[in-house]
């Protein structure tokens, strides 16, 4: 019983010995459940924490460098558009045709920088395609519609789905949180039929086509900022004349009105006065007879049907319709410059936003990172001085135990039989 009772208990001071030697080379003080059980709860819920937390930091850290990548090219395209506008400026100044051609060569370029900053790459992704990322998302090129007209456009492949990351628990919600921008969010969208198919087309650079075709004088028809088309179905004018939509029946002009050479009253359609006359019927053919009561011949134009048909918008008509359309372009041809640029700003705005709340995101969860490392820290690691204190403790009663066990060890039988 005496051996056996001081060998349990060497054993014992042994293993206090071996418990605190095995804390001592890793700093931990937990590393079986026996050790504390209620410690090693607080651990495993402490270490999952830290975990998610981390990993949502990485995907703020993704967010942030998709939204990096997306703002350097909104930058640059309103840069472009900047220069679309000052270039515009210089048109509607007195220019001889060589000068016309060398800004519209200069425009054309820029709408193809505009189109290949569109299908700008993060990775392998197309940052302005939605969720469909993986195909590019802007091509120009010759549109045929369905009565057979061609005509130059940008058409866009993507989709308008946003792209979230999870940066905290609960729902997700893309339109809040979204860290991409569609094309429809840059460009705007037109929708446009082809080979019986349904399109989309990017408005913005629809629109700076439709510039830069003015400035090379490739087209007679004239558009109003946003809507439909008008264009000229009779004799040519002998004034410049600036018609204004002022009321519009399901994408219809019902009432329109119009001035010359910029020094007419406005006359609107339905009135009594002997001159001007200008009339509107229900396919919205426009007529204007006489206009400047000098003989000016009977003059019809075709305001085409359009949703986006808007009281209050301009048509500015040339003289003749092989004229360069200067005038439109410094109304009408300006107003979509200036329009492409405020879209563009108002997107990068948007997205500018978004980004600031992810680094708000970021520096919390940076923070709770160090919080909860703080946390685990306090839950798991030893106490070194104290450990290395008991550890000696430990050791000099092993030592002690050794000592007086060899004298309280009565004498054997083999102590007799040598």
């Amino acid at each position: 019983m005496l051996s056996f009772n001081f060998m349990i208990s060497l054993n014992k001071n042994l293993g206090r010995q071996n418990k605190i030697q095995q804390q001592l080379s890793d700093g931990k003080a937990l590393h079986r459940p026996s050790d504390d059980p209620v410690k090693t709860i607080r651990s495993l819920r402490f270490n999952i924490n830290l975990k998610e937390n981390e990993q949502y930091t990485q995907h703020v850290k993704d967010s942030i460098s998709w939204m990096e990548t997306t703002d350097g090219a909104m930058s640059d395209l309103s840069s472009l558009t900047i220069r679309a506008k000052e270039l515009v400026i210089k048109a509607v100044s007195p220019n001889p045709d060589m000068a016309l051609d060398a800004i519209a060569n200069e425009l054309d370029g820029i709408i193809n920088q505009m189109v290949e900053i569109g299908n700008t790459k993060i990775g392998d992704r197309y940052v302005f395609a939605g969720q469909n990322d993986k195909i590019q998302p802007f091509q120009r090129r010759t549109v045929t519609a369905a009565d057979g007209t061609q005509t130059e456009a940008v058409v866009y492949s993507g989709d308008t789905n946003k792209i979230s990351m999870r940066i905290q628990p609960g729902i997700v919600t893309p339109a809040q949180d979204s860290v991409n921008l569609t094309g429809e969010d840059v460009f705007g969208f037109q929708t446009t039929m082809e080979n019986g198919k349904e399109i989309q087309t990017a408005q913005v650079l629809n629109n700076l086509i439709r510039v830069k075709e003015a400035l090379k004088g490739q087209t007679s028809a004239k558009s109003n900022p946003a809507g439909g088309d008008i264009s000229q179905t009779s004799a040519e004018a002998h004034n410049a004349f600036t018609l204004r939509i002022d009321e519009v029946n399901a994408g219809l002009p019902t009432k329109v009105s119009y001035s010359i050479d910029g020094g007419v009253t406005w006359e609107t359609s339905g009135g009594t006065p002997p001159n001007p006359k200008i009339a509107i019927d229900g396919t919205g053919k426009v007529t204007i007879t006489d206009a400047d009561g000098l003989g000016t011949p009977t003059v019809e134009y075709t305001l085409t049907p359009d949703p986006d048909n808007r009281s209050g918008d301009t048509y500015t008509l040339p003289h003749t319709a092989s004229d360069r359309d200067l005038q439109w372009l410094s109304k009408s041809g300006l107003y979509l410059v200036d329009n492409a640029h405020n879209h563009i700003l108002q997107a990068q705005t948007e997205m500018g936003a978004r980004m600031s709340m992810y680094i708000q995101a970021q520096a919390l969860l940076e923070k709770n990172n160090v919080v909860i490392t703080e946390d685990v820290s306090a839950n798991e690691d030893l106490d070194i001085a104290k450990a290395i204190i008991d550890f000696k403790t430990s050791e000099s009663i092993y030592r002690a135990a050794l000592s007086v066990g060899a004298k309280l060890m009565p004498p054997s039988l083999v102590d007799f039989m040598r």
